[in-house]
């Protein structure tokens, strides 16, 4: 697998690997011990509200705060039009985000219920005055981060058109999802689309979902023919050492230093009450590591303070617990 430069508005993505933009994990704890393996081309925030980056302090927020050893940090919006968007950029542009991102794809119902991720995907007017403020505001790379749409015998249709207002408003490049909005993650991503998606845009593709190893993209290379980068999500969360071996290194890894260090790191940034839901969300993810992870995992959604997880965690990987091969981040 050959990995080539990715240039978005004449910014430079390089390798052309991102890490998902996921809930209660992408904040600057996680970020930073991402970068303390490095390997990928940009790290995500979590999923932003735009009112609260106007609220917070941007600088300090532990969800927008950004650590130089980070490098490439793309921002990620959710936004429904009614906010001041140029506002909101004007408070971004302060901590240099390699690029922003639209969410166009996020179907919680307590999101759809504020018009935003998926709902803003469906109102094209509205998606078209979002995607004009934003293009306005900010010069930098614009990425919009979607799904299929709504499993419907048009849903074609509906999305090429979303591609063409994408074209036409300004974006640079699109990472794409191949689920329906109303299918869980259990489900495969539909990976065979992405051919057919590359040949209805002239904008650069990213292939999103359920992407764990580098086997993935060689043993399905003609899936993934013509998408100019890749976007890895949960096994990230699982390995944030994965883009390193993307690159076909080998990485070496203490799993009980690099849980601790996570906890250091988190602690840093988080009040107790806060850190403690961060960590246990990190740990969902970690614990797949291990034949019998579900102690680690039970222990430390059961305990009830940041000490308590710590004595869990501790006790479980002080015993060497024997490592899986190829984690399933399946169901998590």
């Amino acid at each position: 697998m050959v990995l080539r430069q990715l240039i978005l508005n004449r910014t430079s993505f390089f390798p052309p690997l991102f890490c998902a933009p996921m809930a209660g994990i992408t904040h600057s704890a996680f970020r930073r011990l991402a970068a303390d393996f490095g390997g990928y081309g940009a790290l995500y925030t979590e999923m932003l509200s735009g009112r609260a980056i106007i609220s917070e302090n941007a600088a300090e927020s532990p969800y927008t705060k950004k650590r130089a050893a980070e490098g490439a940090v793309v921002y990620q919006l959710l936004l429904n039009g009614s906010e001041d968007i140029a506002a909101i950029v004007d408070r971004l542009s302060a901590l240099c985000p390699a690029a922003i991102d639209l969410n166009l794809g996020c179907p919680a119902p307590e999101i759809r219920k504020t018009k935003a991720g998926a709902m803003l995907f469906s109102d094209i007017k509205m998606l078209d005055t979002v995607l004009a403020a934003l293009r306005t505001a900010w010069s930098g790379p614009l990425i919009v981060k979607c799904r299929l749409g709504n499993d419907s015998d048009t849903w074609q249709r509906v999305f090429v058109e979303r591609l063409r207002l994408f074209e036409a408003a300004g974006v640079d490049a699109i990472v794409v999802h191949p689920r329906f909005f109303d299918e869980k993650l259990k489900r495969k991503a539909r990976w065979r689309l992405f051919p057919w998606i590359v040949s209805q845009t002239v904008l650069p593709v990213i292939a999103n979902g359920d992407i764990v190893s580098r086997s993935d993209i060689e043993n399905h290379a003609d899936m993934f023919e013509g998408v100019k980068g890749f976007m890895i999500g949960r096994m990230a969360a699982a390995r944030p050492w994965i883009f390193r071996e993307f690159a076909g290194e080998t990485v070496s890894v203490d799993y009980r230093e690099v849980w601790e260090r996570l906890y250091r790191y988190t602690m840093e940034d988080f009040e107790p009450r806060k850190a403690l839901g961060r960590l246990k969300e990190f740990t969902a993810y970690y614990s797949r590591n291990f034949f019998f992870g579900q102690h680690l995992f039970t222990a430390v959604q059961n305990a009830k303070s940041v000490d308590a997880v710590r004595e869990a965690a501790m006790e479980f990987l002080s015993r060497s617990p024997r490592i899986v091969r190829q984690p399933s981040v399946s169901g998590v």
